[in-house]
């Protein structure tokens, strides 16, 4: 769901309900925090499902056939704590929802975790249970107890907005973090609603997306994490996506909906997103059962026939399953919600997590970890400025967090740390003034020129001089058909000479060309994320001469605009603070440049390119210092035109509260870099699965089809014989390892086919972690399979000169393949390679399971 900053959030949904045609809902979408209906103490005899002693299942059904049926509708439709109050009497508690992927969303006082696919790059589900585990004790603290999440979309593409709030590419390494993590949740009386089921894989368009994908692929990609989210983690509840999948929408989809209940094993329920576009009705007849997030749900509906009674039934019956299960029903949460709920050993937690999951994707010359005797300067957005999370649905405030500028100078004391800003990074620049604008006949300011329709063609409606470019949500002269486009010309005057940097807030499509160089020619839907302090500007560079005009022209259209209206804001920074920086970096003997990206809800990223002038300043620091070492404060893979030139680069995603001390902990080899991949590096923009080109706007109806079938992330590479940046497990060290005699053990017909068993010896100097991934090659068949596929992996943390020897299982659904046209799996019998190593690409051949 979305807002702007000051909307609240049922104001919002009204927003987007009428944009989309609905009806205009005043109903709270999200209730706040507020006490259990506790109802009238009863006994166990005269309320048989409050008997603890009997099953979920059993209470379920004690409880269901005590309801009335308008009880059930109640219990199916309530949204608000106070729609809860006709079944206090029950013992049914207010069910409070929060968006809980990586804390706790809108509330202060959390803890602001690391971003999920940052938690997915530790490759460690025990940690990852310890990060769920953390995030309910601070929910039940703030009297929550429904948690939206977690997230195990599979990341398709990564310009995806919210690629960070999921675990990455993979499906096996998301099921079983996200399985983790609901377990988590779950020990602590709450109920986790796993999200998007299913084909949720980027925002572009979302509402009204078609998806066009094959069946095997979405029993072998995009449901095999949902499926171990129920099956090993027990998760209760999963929440249903936005787009449309082969034609019909995810939540009003009855062919997805009977494979995620029937095949894999909800038998919690199943809601929806907030305000998804189809149909309310056939939402709950295909199998929805859940309205607490679409108040437009009409109530006559249950009653007149259009809802059957038996399958309102059913929606009730699984909610009461969901909250006797997860011990909601029998331990309800605060009546009042703590002002503080994040400890020290959550703050831990997330540090620790921070920590393992910094990846070190090159380090020349051993350049890491840092030495406290010597000088370094720090250049980029190291301070409060720092990116912290995924803006939207999953941003989390992280308080009063250490950034690293201060966290460095806490290790190498204040005297051998200079700084240097560079450059601030991925945000949104002031507004261009009036005064360094002239028209094309002398005069201050830009001509302007209003046309109806898109095209910007036909005589102009109205032209005028404006000042600068800044209108929002809504038209920057009165009088515009609902479809318009504009022109500005004139000359720009930059004050300085040097490189300026241009871009644009931006909801509808814009080209910006100066000097006869195109900075942006994009759309976007809108600029902001509605949850989250910070803005998304689109834009260039380009280098000017200080006095000179150059020729500017600005054309914008409202195609793509999203539904708070017409927006833009055309913005820069007239002078750089790249040459400030080299200057400082020659002074030091070591120089970290830290640099990021802006990622979140509502959009997504147009490129894989550091945006603004950042690549800039890591070739000039480079430049002026050898021993330049890059940090990626970013949502995930960025091309780096500049890798040759620098000799250390790490990758710490975003960071949450731990930003700052868990960045310097590993820049000075207080702690390791853990991290590994779990997403594949593209080298360039053509690397990876088709990308969307179509409408932005939720009611564009654009469609995608996913030809690229079940070859995503390091299988389409594979496929393709494509070389990427950087494999999907890749990560450093700062010591090395060994591994030696490597053996793999079949084990029969079992849901376990085989073993493989090797050992992993420390031949470094220092204490640190491995990653042992196994990799399962072709199967022996002549239908089509992946050269690999993660088949299992296993963290070990060793001494120097200590080994041990540690064994993973190989599942026997990894050994299989969906056929469509016996409607099922299929495992070939024969021999399978298996292979073992620290990424995909290094991953040696072990020997071989065969399959029986």
């Amino acid at each position: 769901m979305t807002r702007s900053a000051g909307m609240t959030r049922r104001e919002a949904v009204a927003v987007s309900v009428a944009s989309l045609g609905g009806a205009a809902v005043m109903t709270i979408g999200l209730p706040t925090s507020a006490a259990a209906a506790t109802g009238t103490a009863a006994a166990a005899g005269d309320q048989p499902w409050r008997d603890k002693n009997k099953s979920a299942a059993r209470r379920a059904d004690a409880l269901l056939n005590a309801m009335t049926f308008d009880e059930q509708v109640v219990l199916v439709t309530a949204v608000d704590p106070a729609d809860y109050q006709p079944l206090a009497h029950l013992g049914i508690p207010v069910m409070n929802r929060v968006d809980a992927s990586d804390g706790l969303r809108g509330d202060t006082g959390v803890t602001a975790f690391p971003a999920p696919n940052a938690l997915a790059a530790t490759f460690d589900p025990d940690l990852a249970e310890k990060y769920g585990d953390a995030i309910a004790k601070e929910a039940r603290g703030k009297s929550w107890n429904i948690l939206l999440g977690p997230t195990v979309d599979i990341d398709r593409n990564p310009r995806n907005g919210r690629e960070s709030e999921a675990y990455g590419e993979d499906p096996l390494l998301s099921g079983l973090i996200g399985a983790a993590v609901t377990r988590g949740f779950q020990k602590n009386d709450v109920i986790a609603q796993v999200k998007h089921f299913t084909c949720y894989n980027q925002e572009e368009g979302r509402n009204s997306l078609d998806v066009v994908v094959s069946e095997r692929a979405l029993r072998e990609v995009y449901y095999p994490a949902f499926e171990h989210a129920i099956r090993d983690g027990g998760a209760l509840s999963v929440m249903g996506s936005y787009p449309r999948i082969n034609g019909v929408f995810a939540c009003e989809n009855p062919h997805t909906i009977g494979a995620l209940k029937n095949d894999l094993g909800l038998k919690g329920y199943l809601g929806t997103d907030y305000y998804p576009s189809g149909d309310r009705v056939a939402e709950f007849n295909a199998g929805v059962d859940s309205a607490a997030l679409t108040p437009d749900t009409p109530k006559a509906a249950f009653t007149d026939g259009r809802i059957p009674k038996d399958r309102t039934r059913d929606a009730a019956r699984r909610t009461l399953y969901a909250l006797f299960a997860s011990g909601a029903y029998d331990n309800p949460v605060p009546a009042t919600p703590a002002a503080v709920v994040t400890t020290d050993a959550h703050q831990t937690i997330a540090r620790i997590t921070g920590e393992q999951a910094t990846v070190l994707l090159k380090n020349e010359r051993g350049l890491l970890p840092l030495s406290k005797k010597k000088t370094i300067a720090v250049i980029g957005p190291a301070g409060k400025d720092a990116i912290t999370g995924v803006e939207g649905s999953s941003y989390v405030d992280p308080g009063a967090f250490t950034t690293a500028l201060d966290a460095i100078k806490a290790k190498a004391g204040a005297s051998n740390v200079l700084f240097s800003q560079g450059s601030v990074g991925d945000v949104a620049l002031p507004v261009i003034p009036g005064d360094v604008f002239t028209t094309p006949d002398g005069k201050a300011g830009l001509k302007a020129e209003f046309f109806s329709g898109e095209s910007l063609s036909g005589d102009p409606l109205a032209t005028t001089v404006t000042s600068t470019i800044d209108f929002r949500w809504g038209n920057p002269i009165a009088d515009l058909p609902a479809k318009w486009s504009a022109r500005w010309t004139g000359k720009l005057t930059p004050p300085t000479t040097g490189l300026v940097r241009i871009n644009t807030l931006l909801s509808g499509a814009a080209k910006i060309v100066v000097d006869g160089v195109t900075l942006l020619d994009e759309s976007r839907f809108l600029w902001d994320s509605f949850f989250g302090p910070k803005e998304s500007a689109i834009g260039g560079v380009i280098e000017l001469t200080g006095g000179k005009a150059v020729d500017i022209t600005v054309e914008y259209s409202t195609k793509d605009a999203g539904f708070y209206g017409p927006s833009m804001k055309l913005c820069w920074q007239p002078q750089s603070l790249i040459p400030d920086a080299v200057a400082t970096a020659k002074k030091a003997d070591m120089a970290v440049v830290f640099v990021n990206n802006y990622s979140g809800e509502a959009f997504d990223r147009d490129n894989l390119a550091l945006p603004g002038d950042q690549n800039q300043l890591i070739e000039a620091v480079a430049a002026a210092n050898p021993n330049t070492i890059v940090v990626l404060n970013t949502s995930g893979p960025m091309l780096m035109p500049w890798l040759a030139k620098v000799p250390s680069v790490l990758q710490a995603w975003y960071q949450g509260a731990a930003t700052g001390t868990s960045i310097a902990n590993i820049l000075y080899g207080d702690a390791e870099p853990g991290g590994r991949l779990p997403v594949t590096f593209p080298a360039d923009e053509q690397q990876g699965p088709s990308t969307y080109t179509g409408g932005k706007s939720d009611s564009a109806y654009g469609s995608i089809t996913y030809d690229e079938g079940i070859y995503v992330g390091y299988k389409w590479y594979d496929k393709h014989a494509a070389k990427p940046l950087f494999p999907f497990g890749h990560g450093l060290s700062y010591t090395s390892f060994s591994y030696r005699d490597a053996r793999v053990t079949g084990r029969g017909r079992g849901d376990i086919a085989g073993e493989i068993s090797v050992e992993v010896r420390n031949t470094g100097k220092r204490t640190g972690s491995d990653v042992v991934q196994v990799y399962v090659g072709h199967l022996p068949t002549r239908v089509d399979t992946p050269a690999r596929t993660l088949a299992g992996f296993a963290r070990v943390a060793l001494k120097p000169g200590e080994r041990t020897t540690t064994t993973i299982e190989i599942s026997r659904r990894l050994l299989s393949y969906w056929d469509e046209d016996k409607n099922r799996w299929i495992t070939p019998t024969g021999k399978v390679p298996v292979y073992v190593g620290t990424s995909v690409a290094d991953a040696g051949y072990a020997g071989s399971i065969t399959v029986n």
